[in-house]
């Protein structure tokens, strides 16, 4: 048995205040302390996630993170990247290309202290909320690439999918997987998107990111990166809350 702690949080890159939040997402990144975290929208000119994960380790205790990145291909490329902090060990690391609207996935197989695997899929589904129809399309490809990979123990794939909770990209996921959030509390969250620091999106606020389970049971469940500054109440760690979950991999 490995209990294991997961998460994921869309970065939104360097926008949005990123100087000040930037400690905000810290403090709350250590108050976590997650076993592997998925990351979406990740700066790579600025090297945004090489500097989050060297400043998480040097407040955090031994096993330090190791982050492995995956771009996107086309003019997304650096600002859209994606990255799996981990502190478990990693045997593997690969990437799908949707061949889709830029978009892509990674994977990492873990390997646990009692000598288990578990396999980690990352991913950011095609924006805006109106391509339905796209987003299902990448969803059934992550699935068909779910199936090349046997023999580990559990599966989770995280991310933000930007679907809401009725969307059949929903219940095609879950078809497969369990929800952390709905099987910890019954439901999804009412919204992980937005925070106040998104002005500019009109789109409907509601549930964008989710951590899905397969061969593992859930412990615990909840959002995560979802408390505001103490002096400022606009200011959070992401115009996304993120979603942390606990399972029991055994």
């Amino acid at each position: 048995m490995s209990i294991v702690s997961v998460a994921t949080l869309n970065l939104f890159n360097n926008m949005g205040r990123w100087d000040e939040r930037l400690p905000l997402l810290l403090d709350q990144l250590a108050a976590l302390e997650p076993d592997v975290i998925g990351f979406q929208e990740v700066n790579l000119t600025t090297d945004q996630g090489m500097l989050l994960c060297r400043l998480a380790n040097e407040r955090l205790q031994e096993p330090h993170y190791r982050i492995y990145h995956m771009a996107r291909p086309g003019r997304g490329a650096h600002s859209q990247a994606q990255a799996v902090m981990s502190r478990l060990p990693v045997e593997a690391h690969e990437g799908l290309d949707y061949l889709l609207h830029e978009d892509v996935a990674q994977r990492l197989r873990l390997r646990l202290e009692d000598g288990a695997a578990l396999d980690f899929y990352n991913t950011h589904l095609h924006f805006p909320p109106s391509a339905v129809e796209q987003r299902l399309a990448e969803a059934e490809r992550l699935l068909a690439w779910v199936d090349t990979w046997q023999g580990a123990a559990a599966t989770v794939v995280v991310g933000d999918f930007n679907a809401y909770p009725d969307e059949p990209t929903v219940a095609l996921l879950k078809g497969r997987f369990a929800s952390a959030h709905e099987a910890a509390h019954g439901s999804e969250p009412e919204k992980t998107w937005p925070t106040p620091l998104n002005t500019w999106d009109p789109s409907p606020p509601g549930c964008l990111d989710y951590v899905f389970v397969n061969g593992a049971r859930v412990l615990e469940a909840g959002l995560a990166f979802a408390t505001p500054h103490t002096e400022d109440g606009s200011l959070f760690p992401s115009d996304h809350l993120g979603i942390m979950a606990k399972v029991d991999v055994g």
